[in-house]
């Protein structure tokens, strides 16, 4: 299981929100260069880059930031205002190794055959879930699908990664929402899927990896501690 460590932008921070609300945030600095460098220093080959401005203005703003990232060794996965092709293309130019985005498919679904032929495994569907339904534009409404409806088209054209994020758990350090994922798992056993939202310790960690999970997605709790790093990627790589 792959470890992807973290690190939320706005207003030129590394921040946290709780639950994505814009108004309840924990600001962790400024210094975007040595976060970077301390997780490639604990072993991680990857960076989550959720550009929250790109997320609640619908268009990318921390594209400047990838070869920054990028130079401190580690692949870069970006989201947050990728909802046009060009948005998605703008941030593979800048080199993001992979991006990930929610509302484009959610709200064009009878694109999602020509996204896949465009762009292929470097474009993650993310299934942003809140109370059992599909949250999109920066989780600030609620989609017209259903996730196992959104879920089942996205495969259907031929991806098989996906980000499904407990959108209730972000930010909450409460674990992972256990019963979701296994029943997305139960549903869908041929893709695979990456965990975010809530996870908060080895054990949380441990679970996801024993139930199939092809990662995680570690923020509040390496910021705050209660995960280490270098240890999260020893639990996940483990036999």
């Amino acid at each position: 299981m792959d470890i992807y460590p973290a690190m939320d932008l706005l207003g030129g921070a590394i921040v946290r929100l709780r639950e994505g609300r814009f108004g309840e945030k924990t600001v962790y600095g400024n210094d975007f260069t040595g976060t970077a460098r301390s997780f490639a220093d604990a072993g991680s080959e990857w960076i989550h880059v959720i550009d929250l401005e790109g997320a609640k203005t619908g268009t990318p703003c921390h594209l400047h930031i990838i070869e920054k990232l990028r130079s401190e060794g580690l692949k870069v996965q970006y989201g947050g205002g990728l909802r046009t092709e060009e948005n998605i293309a703008s941030a593979l130019d800048a080199g993001a190794e992979r991006v990930y985005a929610g509302s484009l498919p959610a709200k064009s679904p009878e694109n999602l055959e020509e996204l896949f032929h465009r762009f292929g495994d470097r474009l993650i569907p993310a299934i942003d879930i809140r109370s059992g339904k599909t949250a999109v534009s920066g989780w600030q409404k609620d989609g017209s699908l259903s996730p196992e409806m959104l879920l089942e088209k996205c495969k259907m054209a031929g991806f098989r990664l996906f980000l499904v994020t407990a959108v209730n758990r972000d930010g909450t350090a409460s674990g992972p929402d256990r019963k979701m994922y296994r029943e997305l798992r139960g549903i869908f056993p041929e893709v695979s899927l990456i965990a975010a939202g809530g996870i908060s310790s080895l054990d949380d960690i441990r679970w996801l990896k024993g139930h199939g999970l092809a990662g995680t997605v570690l923020g509040k709790s390496l910021y705050e501690g209660t995960i280490d790093l270098k240890e999260a990627i020893r639990e996940a790589s483990s036999c």
